[in-house]
């Protein structure tokens, strides 16, 4: 399946195609989302065109998706629609434009992603991604004045300004996904399932569970958060934690910085709410040291560099 839509992408001609543009933002229903569809110009389709050709170029190589899983400059990973919340999208996008255009700019304010619809020949793909900060409305500055410069001379702009970025998170055709971009992959589809599962084993890690003297505060923590989930998963992966001294060098630096994790007379952390945070920080190895300035800091990524 995964190969007839990386085949079918490269075969596909989004030049001749038929262009539909629709916004969706986040939904409390069943439905998950409501969509808009937006009427657009020969120039800002052929320009759509452009991007998908471009990801069309970009992408010559499919990997399965999974959660550890990265795509590289020339590949893109997959997962069947049927994983995710890609299917509830589609049916939405494919009602009749006309009885769900937008009207009103307030409807393109806040929304999460937007997916163009390429029609060819019975053909369809859906190409999606997450919207730019600019669709946020704490982009607009009150006071400011829209401005373009044409034909050697600036001129006011009425009304709001939108940017669509040159790429696309995720492809669709069929019934598979080909994922450009991991990231707004994740957050477009709130695609969390792997890291899910990744911290449900890590919960039954016997080695695991013995730092604990109870694992609830810790487990409440993270509870459904996307970050806190895909951390756990690097946690998982690093197993920092099983490293001999690890928990040794752990009690001396938190005594002598007074980061205030708790341990009880076995030894075993002993987790609450107040010190969950700073928890997962040191399984992750992310409470870092300057030897310039012995500054300590919290980083993203705890890479080692030697």
């Amino acid at each position: 399946m995964t190969q007839e839509a990386f085949e079918g992408l490269q075969a596909f001609d989004f030049d001749n195609a038929d262009v539909y543009l629709w916004v969706f933002k986040r939904s409390t229903t069943a439905a998950k989302y409501v969509a808009h569809y937006v009427r657009t110009d020969d120039d800002l389709d052929a320009a759509l065109k452009a991007f998908a050709n471009h990801e069309k170029e970009r992408i010559t190589e499919c990997t399965p998706y999974n959660y550890l899983a990265q795509t590289n400059e020339n590949g893109c990973l997959s997962v069947g629609v049927d994983e995710t919340n890609f299917g509830l999208l589609r049916a939405l996008v494919d009602l009749p434009e006309a009885e769900h255009a937008v009207n009103d700019t307030r409807k393109l304010r806040g929304t999460v992603g937007y997916l163009v619809k390429f029609v060819h020949i019975g053909t369809t793909v859906y190409a999606a991604r997450r919207s730019p900060n600019t669709w946020r409305p704490a982009y607009k500055k009150k006071g400011v004045l829209n401005v373009l410069f044409r034909d050697g001379e600036l001129s006011a702009v009425q009304g709001d300004e939108f940017t669509l970025e040159p790429n696309f998170d995720l492809f669709c055709l069929g019934n598979s996904i080909l994922i450009a971009n991991k990231s707004g992959f994740e957050s477009v589809m709130q695609y969390r399932s792997g890291y899910i599962a990744a911290f449900g084993e890590l919960r039954q890690q016997p080695q695991f569970i013995a730092l604990f003297t109870d694992m609830q505060p810790l487990i409440d923590h993270v509870g459904t958060n996307s970050t806190h989930l895909r951390r756990m998963a690097v946690v998982q992966e690093k197993s920092l934690y099983a490293n001999p001294g690890f928990m040794a060098a752990l009690q001396q630096v938190n005594a002598n910085r007074n980061w205030g994790i708790i341990f009880d007379a076995n030894n075993r952390i002993v987790p609450t709410p107040e010190t969950a945070a700073t928890i997962l920080k040191v399984l992750l190895d992310q409470r870092l040291l300057s030897e310039i300035t012995q500054i300590m800091y919290d980083v993203p990524d705890g890479i080692p560099i030697n």
